[in-house]
């Protein structure tokens, strides 16, 4: 049971300040407020009031950030990419780059969010460590990066699951014509979208044993390609040039090559980057997390670790042992499903195996969808209660259920919108996916700056500090959210044409304009005139004078 703690706070001469500090007058008298457990003391004295169920524990928060990043499925639904973009050489060593970089960030990403577990949390922590002078301008930078982000990441999922399910029904069903309808594609999306939802809008205790049943399907899918997948290629096997030596440059599309091997392979560091990212799906959690000042940060940096680590050889996992079961090379890159990884599957276990694994990567993407949709409606949540959104005071209300569900229902909207967009082309679904890894990843790189420049001296580390390794840790995380930002934004296939653009810049282009023209509007419509950092929604709590009683 978490530990109780007993505030006396003072209330004369009180007055609350933006980001959740108080400044108090010469004269203060107390009174005795409710008791509070530990967590909910913790937040007043960022100030916020407790509105949230409190019951999560740090199995929910290791899996919320574990099946947000997803490698069983991530693997499968970017594989053909990664194919054309370097083959398996560069799949494998872009993954362990990326991989090992990614759980860099979470150490820098925890050490924060240890001091400052709030949901929304990145945007709070870009305020506090910005201060009164750069606080409230990183906070609402951070705050439309990291929604926008969140907001993409769900058309990916919706894509990427879908396909799953109609690369099955093109095994089991060829000659059907209405697989390759648009308006079919869209319909199954919207299915995927209910589906994901759901989990998030009835009650925290279904999204406790939706968190069970996921990791049981990811689990399951683990079993299939350490188990089934070896026995199935036993005998026919690649050898370890085929997979260590075996690079293909599939992004020149005309008959001049334009895009070196090198720059291939650049381009192909999207496949690994994004599974590797969402850290911040434990932070967003953190008003529903018991003991959230530790669980928090453990379960960032070590749901990053072990994604990273159930894919690499430490033994033959993930990976390696679908790198080492390719059967028929050309075959993959030259298939035609909705997924490639289908060809690869028909070729290993069969039609009707291929259709199984195809149906269990399906509902394991959409439970990977169900994760992401929690931080976009965490995020939705916590920026409108904090005014950042138009009709906030809609968006940040709870149900009965202490249930964001109005978050819910905008996130849902704005997700069908974006698929609808974006369905039936590959090459608008890598702009969608490049642009949610590019700005959820910007967005973590505004707090982890702050945090050794301008907030050095005002950051107080909490529970889980890195020492002295902290800025050594925050300057390579920034230097690779740099390096990805720069790479992602590159063209993915060659001679540019309209068909072939990636238009991750032009979306990119879109969130730094609302975001900047959202600041410096006129008239006083624009943050700077009214935005001052977060709202405090809690009163008349001074942490100068209040004393703490533990029990």
């Amino acid at each position: 049971m978490a530990d109780e703690v007993k505030l006396e706070l003072p209330i004369a001469d009180s007055k609350p300040v933006p980001g959740g500090d108080v400044e108090a007058g010469s004269e203060s008298s107390s009174v005795d407020a409710a008791t509070m457990t530990k967590d909910e003391a913790h937040l007043a004295r960022m100030g916020y009031r407790q509105e949230f169920f409190r019951r999560l524990g740090i199995f929910e928060s290791f899996a919320s950030t574990f099946l947000a990043q997803n490698s069983m499925a991530g693997i499968p639904m970017l594989f053909g990419f990664a194919m054309l973009t370097g083959g398996p050489q560069a799949a494998f060593a872009n993954w362990l780059l990326v991989g090992g970089f990614s759980v860099i960030v979470s150490l820098a990403m925890a050490e924060i969010a240890a001091a400052y577990p709030t949901a929304g949390g990145i945007y709070f922590w870009a305020y506090r460590l910005g201060g009164e002078t750069w606080g409230p301008f990183l906070s609402w930078m951070t705050a439309w990066w990291n929604f926008a982000g969140w907001l993409c990441v769900i058309p990916g999922g919706l894509q990427g699951s879908t396909n799953f399910l109609l690369s099955a029904l093109e095994v089991k069903y060829p000659d059907a014509d209405v697989l390759s309808k648009g308006w079919f594609a869209w319909l199954m999306c919207c299915g995927v979208m209910v589906l994901a939802a759901l989990p998030n809008v009835i009650s925290q205790r279904v999204l406790q044993l939706f968190f069970r049943f996921a990791i049981l399907i990811n689990s399951t899918l683990f079993a299939v390609y350490m188990i089934w997948f070896p026995i199935r290629a036993a005998g026919n096997f690649q050898s370890r040039d085929g997979v260590f030596g075996t690079f293909f440059n599939g992004i020149n599309l005309g008959e001049e090559i334009q895009a070196s091997d090198s720059y291939c392979w650049v381009v192909g560091i999207l496949f690994p980057a994004w599974v590797f990212y969402g850290y911040d799906t434990s932070a967003h959690l953190a008003e529903e997390t018991k003991d959230a000042a530790i669980v928090v940060a453990r379960g960032m940096w070590t749901s990053t670790l072990s994604a990273w680590l159930f894919s690499i050889p430490v033994s033959p996992l993930v990976l390696t042992m679908i790198l080492f079961c390719i059967q028929d090379f050309e075959g993959i890159i030259s298939a035609t499903y909705h997924n490639t990884f289908a060809e690869y599957l028909v070729q290993l276990v069969g039609e009707n195996g291929a259709v199984a694994v195809l149906a269990l990567l399906y509902v394991d993407a959409v439970c990977a969808t169900a994760a992401c949709f929690i931080s976009a409606q965490r995020v939705t949540f916590a920026i409108s209660r904090d005014g950042v959104l138009p009709f906030s005071r809609y968006f940040r209300q709870l149900n009965s259920r202490k249930i964001p569900v109005n978050a819910a229902m905008l996130v849902s909207a704005l997700s069908v919108a974006l698929t609808t967009a974006v369905i039936g082309s590959t090459v608008a679904l890598s702009a969608i996916i490049a642009t949610a890894t590019i700005a959820t990843n910007f967005s973590y790189l505004i707090p982890i700056a702050a945090r050794h420049t301008v907030g050095r001296k005002r950051f107080q580390p909490h529970e889980f500090t890195l020492g002295k390794f902290s800025l050594v840790v925050g300057v390579l995380a920034c230097t690779y959210i740099m390096f990805l930002f720069t790479v992602l934004l590159l063209p993915e296939l060659y001679p540019v044409t309209k068909e072939t653009l990636n238009y991750a810049p032009i979306c990119i282009g879109i969130v730094t304009i609302v975001s900047l023209f959202g600041w410096i509007l006129p008239l006083g419509l624009g943050g700077k005139d009214w935005f001052a950092g977060p709202k405090r929604t809690i009163d008349d709590i001074d942490r100068g004078q209040s004393r703490t009683v533990w029990t």
